[in-house]
C-alpha cells in the first residue's frame, strides 16, 4: 500500500469462492415467512347469508359521466385531426392548381408578347393594312421660332364694377 490507498483492482481475494475471503463477504440469508392461506370453510347456507358488497349507484354514475367526458374529449381530438388532414389535402390540391395556373399564365404571356412584338406589328401593318414606313416627303416639320402667343377674349358687356376690378388687377400686375 503506497500512500495509504488500497487498490481494489488487484485484490484477488474478492473473487475467491472458497476459503476465508469468501466466507467473510458471503451474505447471510434469512428465511421469509410465508403468509398463511386464508381459506374459510362455510356451508352453503352461510354462503347465501353472507353479506354482499352493495354497488354504490352514485359512484357508478360519476364513473359513467367521467367515461362519457373522456370519450367525448377523445372524439373531439380525433375530429380535429380529421379536419386538419382534410385541410392539408385541400391546401395540397390548391398548390397543385396554383402551379398549373402559373404555368398556364407564363405560356399565355409568352404568346401575347409574341403577338405584340414590334416585328409582328410591322408585319401585320404591311400585309393586312397595306401600310409602309414614312419617308422624308411625308414628314412635315413645324417651326416654333416666332414664340408663343396667347389671345384673351373679353366679355363685350362691361359695367362699372368690371372696370374697377380691371383697374385693381392692373395695379397688381
Amino acid at each position: 500500500m503506497a500512500y495509504g490507498t488500497i487498490d481494489r483492482g488487484y485484490d484477488l481475494s474478492l473473487f475467491e469462492t472458497q476459503g476465508t475471503a469468501a466466507r467473510k463477504t458471503a451474505p447471510i440469508k434469512q428465511k421469509k415467512k410465508q403468509p398463511k392461506a386464508k381459506v374459510v370453510k362455510m356451508s352453503e347456507f352461510q354462503y347465501d347469508q353472507a353479506p354482499r358488497r352493495k354497488h354504490n349507484f352514485a359512484s357508478l354514475a360519476v364513473g359513467f359521466v367521467i367515461a362519457v367526458v373522456v370519450a367525448s374529449i377523445v372524439g373531439v381530438i380525433i375530429h380535429g385531426h380529421v379536419q386538419v388532414a382534410e385541410l392539408n389535402e385541400q391546401i395540397a390540391s390548391a398548390q397543385v392548381e396554383l402551379e398549373h395556373r402559373q404555368s398556364e399564365y407564363i405560356q399565355m404571356s409568352a404568346k401575347v408578347e409574341g403577338f405584340l412584338s414590334t416585328a409582328a406589328v410591322e408585319d401585320y401593318a404591311r400585309t393586312q393594312l397595306g401600310m409602309t414606313k414614312a419617308t422624308n416627303q411625308q414628314k412635315e416639320y413645324i417651326s416654333l421660332s416666332q414664340g408663343d402667343k396667347a389671345v384673351v377674349y373679353s366679355d363685350a358687356q362691361s359695367n362699372v364694377f368690371t372696370e374697377i376690378g380691371a383697374f385693381f388687377e392692373s395695379l397688381w400686375s
